[in-house]
């Protein structure tokens, strides 16, 4: 009998978006992994329809945002109307695009798993399973070990230092560890359907806020869209998957023209939270740590975040740049985040589906109500409901005293520079995927240059001087990679860094800003952050010794 091991840095199981948007990330890192999925391949019917912006930055961050843009609508917004009559009483139609991307798009997830999956071709240390299913698994103080089978029931044994389990709402792996989930009793049943060669042009999704029956209506890319129609208690999945019942509920909006439906399902929508992260190495993300009602349009985008929060700290950690204790701060980031988009697709639940006539008069009045007065219609129509990602605590710096205006724990815009060569780029592509020492104002980077702490070096971080636009400071080619003078394009980061002037702000690689200090502060401040990170400030970056090589196939024979 011939036993196998593979030996990698980490196990994925589950190759959904946030397991590849994971392995993505780790092998733009070096990091090796396996991917394994118990599908024979990406999925074929769509299902998540939303990608926000915070998402599509990440996929800038894996270099794949051309690709993933192809197949998307951009800054489409949502209409809700009255059921009788269709009148629109409320919009939502964001225009900013403080991170670079408009902040709500449309998209096929179909499409998208597979462009993700075609990103992992470019990495040659590491691979991909389709076809295979995890059995077992057990962990130690060095790793994990797994069994794995594939189509044929052939097995063999994984041998990784950490695993990821992105295995869905149902993960087999947190029901093997035993964490439950936990939180709201919310659940509701809709039926989904999908339509191809549709004909209607209107860019906007429609929400039909009916006591009675509300129905969503959702445009997508390539002449696609969906419908997802409320179901009642007392009807059946069966009863509602009916052709015949189709074409009738479909009636008010097509009338008697054909639909090409090429799914149909029903779902039921849960908000839940597993109650815990992290077990020793393995660890929980995406649908397998949290389930969230779709009505924001943020399920799959919080496994993005988590996929990103996780990625970018197991690639530091494997490296040897950090020490394994930062995985800690992974739960500790992303739990309030996720359980605040889950209050909000609730919230919004309330208005899209409201339980009564009265309910939905009462939110038909607010929005005209709202509608005429500038700041409240500002607020719904550009999105600024939406809880920010904002972390209180984990990997961050010391506070400073900028109270409210302060971005520490906060994402950083990316507006688009322009280079000293006259090029212009978005920021993050000037930065790439690592630590950022930020100044923004008038005047040279000399605060930048001066800056000489060892912990710089030993995060391999690189200075970025941004002068506002407008500024007429000539922007000298650098010397160094290791410095860069672009200008603001747009006057995007005038209003959000208004109060950092003579600050320097410290980026981390998933573009969170940890903390700002002036210079005169810098040893303070880079003291209380290397020991919050766990390491002396005079290391240089090196792969962790105990790291094991490269994705190997070892064979025994017994």
């Amino acid at each position: 009998m011939n036993h196998s091991t593979f030996q990698t840095d980490v196990l994925i199981v589950g190759g959904g978006p946030t397991g590849l948007t994971l392995a993505n990330l780790l092998g733009c890192a070096n990091v090796p992994f396996l991917l394994i999925d118990r599908k024979p391949s990406t999925i074929a019917e769509p299902r998540a329809v939303s990608i926000d912006d915070e998402s599509l930055r990440t996929m800038q961050a894996l270099g794949l945002a051309s690709e993933v843009l192809r197949d998307v609508v951009p800054g489409y917004g949502v209409h809700y109307l009255t059921r009788q009559g269709g009148r629109c009483f409320g919009r939502v139609e964001p225009t900013a695009s403080e991170y670079g991307f408009p902040r709500r798009n449309a998209f096929r997830q179909p499409l998208f798993e597979a462009t993700l999956r075609r990103g992992l071709d470019r990495f040659d240390a590491s691979q991909t399973r389709f076809a295979h299913t995890l059995e077992t698994f057990e962990q130690d103080d060095d790793g994990v070990t797994a069994s794995v089978s594939d189509a044929q029931g052939r097995r063999f044994d994984v041998r990784a230092r950490y695993l990821v389990a992105c295995d869905g709402g149902r993960s087999p792996v947190r029901e093997r560890l035993g964490v439950r989930m936990a939180g709201s009793t919310f659940k509701s049943r809709w039926l989904v359907i999908d339509t191809q060669h549709d004909s209607d042009s209107f860019s906007q999704m429609r929400v039909y806020c009916d006591a009675r029956r509300p129905v969503v209506d959702v445009p997508g890319p390539h002449d696609t869209r969906r419908f997802e129609i409320l179901v009642h208690p007392h009807e059946s999945a069966d009863e509602m998957l009916d052709p015949a019942r189709i074409r009738e509920l479909l009636r008010p909006f097509r009338g008697e023209s054909e639909t090409d439906i090429i799914r149909k399902t029903v779902y039921t929508f849960h908000a839940r939270v597993a109650e815990r992260w992290q077990t020793g190495r393995v660890f929980l993300a995406g649908d397998a740590a949290h389930l969230t009602p779709p009505y924001a349009g943020q399920g799959m985008n919080s496994g993005v975040r988590d996929a990103f929060n996780l990625g970018w700290k197991l690639a530091a950690v494997l490296k040897g740049t950090l020490p394994g204790a930062v995985l800690d701060t992974y739960e500790v980031e992303r739990r309030q985040h996720a359980w605040a988009l889950i209050r909000l697709a609730l919230n919004l639940g309330i208005v899209m589906a409201p339980s009564s006539r009265t309910s939905a008069y009462a939110w038909q009045t607010f929005f005209r109500f709202a509608n005429r007065f500038a700041p409240l219609r500002e607020f719904f129509t550009q999105m600024k409901f939406k809880p920010k990602p904002r972390f209180s605590e984990g990997l961050l710096g010391p506070r400073d005293d900028l109270g409210r205006q302060s971005l520490r724990g906060r994402m950083f815009p990316q507006p688009v520079v322009t280079l000293a060569s006259g090029e212009e780029s978005l920021l993050d592509d000037v930065i790439g995927q690592r630590f950022a020492l930020i100044r923004y104002g008038a005047g040279t980077d000399g605060d930048l240059s001066s800056l000489d702490d060892p912990l710089w070096n030993a995060l391999d971080a690189v200075r970025v001087q941004i002068l506002p636009a407008g500024d007429s400071t000539p922007q000298s080619r650098p010397d160094s990679p290791r410095l860069h003078t672009v200008r603001d394009r747009d006057g995007v980061l005038a209003g959000p860094l208004a109060a950092h002037a003579g600050r320097i702000l410290l980026m981390r690689p998933d573009r969170y800003i940890a903390g700002t200090f002036r210079p005169r502060d810098e040893e303070r401040f880079a003291s209380a952050y290397a020991t919050r990170l766990g390491i002396g400030r005079s290391a240089t970056p090196r792969r962790a010794a105990d790291s094991l090589p490269p994705s190997t196939i070892s064979t025994q024979h017994n």
